[in-house]
This record gives C-alpha cells, structure tokens and sequence, in this order.
C-alpha cells in the first residue's frame, strides 16, 4: 500500500503544474500574536519583514487594517485568504536597506525548464512613493535571516524582474509582479523585492500628501511553477455529426484561447469537444506566466455515407456492435504492399495497434477488455488514411 502511495504522488507531481513555494498565500501561521513574516510557516525576512492576519489581535499586524501611529494608518484586503506580508520591499529613498520575504522551495528547480514566477503587490496607503523593477532572486544557498541591515541592491541578479518604466502604485488593488526563465538546476531558495540602486529605478512621488518617504508594500500569493507547453491531440478523423476531444492540458487557471471558434464547446478551456462540419485546423494557444505557447490539430471530416463510397467497400466490420471480439475483411490492391489497423476512442487516444498480413484478406481483433463504448478503426498506408470504420463494443 505505501508503494502505491508513493507511485501516485510521483505520478501527480508529473502530471500536475504545482506550486513550488510553500505557504505561499501566508495562510498557515504559528500563533495569532507575532506580527514578523517567521510567524507564517516556512518564510524568514531579510532585514525585517511583517506578518499580517485578520485573527492578529494587535492593531499593528491585523487585517485588513493597521493602525500605525502617529498619522500612518494604512488598509488592504488580501489578494486571496487572510493573510499577507509586508515590509519596505523596495526601501528606495532613505540609506536603510530594504527587506525581503525569503523561503525555501519544495523542490530544487530542473535544469533546462522553464518556470513561472508570480506575486502580488500593493503599495501602503501613506507612502509619497512608488517605483518600478521589482524582483524574484533565485539562489542554491540561504540567506542568513537573522543578520542585520543586509545589501541585495548591488551584487545580485534576480532571474525575474518587471518591466522598467511600470510603476507599482496601486494602494486600492493588487499588482502582479511576473516573469518566467530556464532554471540551470541550482535554483533552491527565492527572495522577493528590489535588487537595484536608486539610480537603477524609476521613482515616481505618486501621492504628494502621504506621509512616508519610504516604499512600503503588501505581498501576496506568491507562485512558482513549471510552464507546460501548449498541447492538441494528433490528427484526427471524425465523421459528419461526430465530435472529439482535441486538447491534452492541464491546468484550469491558466490562459487558453482556440481559433477557430466553429464548432467548439468552448474557446477558452483546456480541452474542448470539437464537432467541426467541415475539416478544419485548430490552434490552442496557452498563455502561463509571460510564456506563450501554442499547438494544432487537424480534424478530418468524412462525409456522411462514406461507408457507401467504393473504397470502404473494400473494408467490412462484423458483427457490429460486438462485445470486443470482431473481425475485419479487407481487400488491398496490389501496390499497398503493408498496412496497420488502428483502434482510437472518440477521444483520439490508441487502444490498439497491429499490422496487417497483406496476404489475407481478414484479420481477428479481441478487445474484451475495452470498455463499452463507440470507436474508430482505421486501416493506414503509412501516414494514409484508407479506411476508417465505426465499432461499436458493447462490454
């Protein structure tokens, strides 16, 4: 049994985008008095980073409000849950240093793949300032989160940064900071914040009358993951009236758009049925973190009654419906000298694959162990299509 455990957590982790940051939304803390990021578990701070929760009873580290005093009152509903971090993340316009929320990675990202990188910001509500090139840094070993006034503005380069010229100023709602990169396999610790000098940056006095000469930020929901690629299912053959599925992703949230739109169950999911009356190309395109990607399909149409037409003649099923077990007649003319038989679901997916003896002119097929369902078998002359035939098994 725990073989088996262990089999379908590593299958689940193939299969599934998952978030490598862990806790990443500050929802799992320690105690409901301790208002630094060390109370939420996993996270350390650089320099100092707070720890703000609605069940916080201490007016400095509640949410959604903190009333610092005197006049630095400042009010954020989270991004997601009950929770968030902040700090001076990007301390820009006084020789203090800014902080960092820092964690340990559930897993040392893979060398050569590609990863997503997403959190969210919102500047304080009393804060003069705001500015631009926030960051995600990667490193193989810690920071020391117990020492003091520590320098990550010079001497490092974060793998993610925002676009230059983009201000984070919003003290309503939440920005996204993003980015994606190729890990080089090292990658095991991450730290948020600004990693650039003064004179690096764009530093806008976006609220004259506030009353902090600092840059002070609520953080929120950070993720890392694996970015999947784009995926349709191979080429297909349907007939008129027929439909199949014609995507192979994961992942809900992300971004996905199919062109074209006929025939479609939906445009914007994963995997939609595709019920086209004519042949028909389509594209899905994925968008996950700023990484774009994007795959086809061809769907081939048959005609109805191509069962009537003189080449399919040449290609019997019986009995139809069967319980698995039936047999295909065939006639090949002499220049197909091979030739396989391919069973697929309505779904595309290979349930059977054998060649054919062009010497004979039927072969047997036993599939008892194929659920009840209708399927395709399709004779092919390497990539050619030369016959396709609806069974329908009945197990």
């Amino acid at each position: 049994m725990r073989f088996i455990l262990i089999i379908l957590i590593l299958i689940a982790k193939i299969s599934f985008s998952q978030n490598l940051v862990p806790n990443g939304s500050f929802e799992i803390h320690f105690d409901c008095t301790y208002g630094l990021i060390e109370n939420a578990q996993s996270w350390c701070g650089i320099n100092g980073v707070s720890y703000e929760h609605s069940c916080n009873s201490n007016t400095y580290y509640t949410v959604p409000t903190q009333s610092f005093t005197p006049g630095f009152p400042s009010y954020q509903m989270p991004h997601s849950g009950n929770a968030y971090a902040s700090g001076a993340m990007a301390l820009a316009i006084t020789s203090a240093q800014p902080s960092y929320p820092h964690v340990k990675l559930i897993d040392t990202l893979e060398a050569g793949k590609i990863y997503c990188v997403t959190y969210y910001v919102s500047l304080w509500n009393d804060c003069k300032y705001s500015m631009d090139k926030l960051g995600a840094l990667f490193t193989a070993t810690p920071f020391n989160c117990t020492a003091s006034n520590q320098t990550l503005t010079t001497g490092y380069t974060p793998q993610v940064v925002s676009p230059a010229g983009v201000m984070y100023d919003d003290t309503l709602g939440w920005q996204e900071v993003s980015g994606s990169f190729i890990a080089d396999g090292t990658e095991a610790y991450l730290t948020l914040g600004n990693f650039f000098t003064n004179a690096q940056h764009t530093i806008t006095l976006s609220y004259p009358s506030g009353v902090r000469n600092v840059l002070d930020y609520y953080i929120d929901d950070v993720s890392v993951e694996e970015v999947q690629i784009a995926k349709a299912r191979n080429d297909t053959l349907i007939y008129q009236g027929d439909s199949v599925i014609i995507g192979k992703n994961k992942g809900e949230a992300l971004l996905y758009n199919w062109q074209p739109t006929a025939g479609l169950s939906c445009t914007n999911c994963p995997n939609p049925k595709a019920s086209p009356s004519v042949t028909t190309t389509y594209t899905v395109t994925k968008t996950q973190c700023s990484s774009v990607t994007s795959d086809v399909i061809t769907v081939t149409v048959s005609p109805v009654g191509i069962a009537e037409h003189s080449i399919t003649k040449r290609f019997k099923l019986f009995p139809n419906p069967n319980n698995g077990n039936f047999t295909l007649s065939y006639y090949l003319t002499k220049d197909v000298t091979e030739a396989d038989v391919i069973v697929e679901d309505i779904t595309g997916k290979l349930i059977y694959q054998s060649t054919i003896d062009v010497t004979m002119d039927n072969m047997n097929l036993h599939l008892t162990d194929t659920k009840t369902g209708i399927y395709f078998v399709k004779v092919m002359n390497g990539k050619k299509i030369i016959s396709v035939n609806k069974v329908i098994i009945t197990n």
